[in-house]
């Protein structure tokens, strides 16, 4: 698969190809946009390294305007506010509808006009209202679908996708499309949901994929539109920055940053544990994840079918000084996922810096170079698994080199400037179309 620090690839019917050079960070234009993202959980004061953040404050940097709308649920701490101010972002957060979402409409006219409008996630409920109300002041959007089988309509079990094959002939496109399955089933609002979802996508006058797994996807599910492929990235200074508190404790140490689900892969973890402790009987495990009752007793009930619940300790959710500390100290990071939309822990861990091991599928295998920036195995294989833990664990020069490509992939693959520049290009390209503006029509479903 073709790497990012080959080049920076645009693709699709009206495709052109970047040369193999870095891509040069060039200073923003006199010339400002005014841009809107919009989301899920977007931008927040709490989740320093989501995309949304990370984005709207580079861009901002570079003399943008940066309007964030997102997803309003008082029931979280993070979603609380509805109107805040983050990084020089102005967020707005509104109900969760799909539509009709005069809430969405509303933040739009206030906050506007918009050169650009860019869309994040396969299930954003607020992209359809979003997309009708660019389309009526013919403002352009572009859309980063981050995870294409998080998407249920194209996947049955989203914990292990790669089990079976994508439905493509699932996917609705249009409103046309809705009421013909409805009057076939009769299933409505399932056929709504699905269209909501995708008409979007369709409708998007670029495509800016977070990795060329997910370009291909797209180009299967027959999206035409020209695609970037722009990887995500983190505030690496932010994290260097971080006040050291590593405090001795037991080594070796591994480190599992994520849910409990099947998707992440903890099952295995525990089930190579007794393996990696033949060799390394000290070893213990950091488990770092929001954790709720009922997935830390399933957790806990397979470690102590496999002999291991002594050796896993559970940290429940923790901020981002001490996630830092956490990788610093680690002896690796595990993630043996079984799917991730792109992997940003990855990133967290090569800044930190910590040695990775890591499963060897889609996306990861293009942020982790292995035996280079991290060690990869074969995905849902508990033997292969133990066997590298054993092999990092047991070699302090390996660990330490894996550790030094992080960093360089870092600087090269993964750097802020050259990143964002692309960003800024795909956005000019798409707003230099004539646009004319015509009054405010929301109650029609296309």
């Amino acid at each position: 698969m073709q790497k990012w620090r080959k080049s920076l690839r645009t693709v699709g019917t009206q495709s052109t190809t970047t040369n193999g050079h870095a891509v040069t960070a060039l200073p923003a234009t006199p010339t400002s946009l005014r841009i809107a993202i919009v989301g899920m959980g977007g931008v927040t004061a709490t989740f320093r390294n989501w995309p949304e953040r990370v984005i709207g404050r580079a861009l901002v940097q570079r003399g943008h305007r940066v309007v964030n709308i997102g997803y309003h649920q008082p029931n979280q701490e993070a979603l609380r506010e509805r109107a805040t101010v983050v990084d020089g972002i102005t967020v707005r957060r509104v109900p969760v509808r799909h539509w009709p979402n005069h809430a969405v409409y509303h933040a739009l006219d206030e906050l506007g006009p918009f050169d650009v409008i860019h869309l994040f996630h396969p299930r954003n409920v607020l992209a359809y209202g979003t997309t009708r109300w660019a389309e009526r002041h013919h403002v352009p959007t572009v859309y980063t679908w981050l995870g294409p089988f998080h998407d249920r309509y194209l996947i049955d079990d989203r914990e292990r996708p790669y089990e079976e094959q994508p439905r493509y002939d699932r996917l609705l496109w249009s409103f046309a499309e809705a009421l013909h399955w409805t009057l076939r089933d009769g299933h409505l609002r399932d056929h709504l949901r699905n269209y909501a979802l995708h008409y979007p996508l369709r409708m998007a006058k670029a495509l800016l994929p977070c990795s060329e797994h997910e370009a291909n996807v797209m180009r299967s599910m027959g999206l035409e539109q020209t695609s970037t492929v722009v990887p995500l990235w983190i505030d690496v200074a932010h994290v260097s920055a971080m006040p050291a508190r590593v405090s001795p404790g037991p080594h070796p140490t591994i480190l599992f940053i994520g849910q409990l689900t099947p998707r992440k892969g903890y099952d295995l973890l525990v089930r190579a544990l007794p393996e990696v402790l033949k060799y390394h009987p000290k070893t213990t495990v950091q488990v770092v994840a929001g954790l709720n009752e009922a997935d830390r007793l399933v957790m806990e009930a397979l470690a102590a079918e496999m002999g291991v619940r002594d050796q896993i300790i559970f940290r429940g959710r923790v901020d981002d000084a001490e996630l830092v500390n956490l990788l610093r100290a680690a002896d690796v990071y595990v993630t043996p996922t079984r799917y991730e939309g792109f992997g940003l822990t990855l990133l967290e861990a090569m800044a930190a810096p910590c040695p990775i091991v890591a499963s060897a599928i889609p996306v990861v295998n293009e942020i982790v170079e292995h035996g280079v920036s991290g060690w990869l195995v074969a995905p849902n294989d508990v033997a292969a698994l133990a066997e590298g833990i054993v092999r990092v664990l047991g070699d302090a020069g390996l660990r330490a080199r894996l550790c030094q490509g992080g960093r360089a992939a870092l600087s090269s693959q993964f750097d802020e400037q050259a990143l964002i520049c692309e960003i800024e290009r795909v956005y000019r390209r798409v707003s230099a179309r004539p646009r004319r503006y015509t009054a405010k029509i929301y109650d029609l479903p296309g």
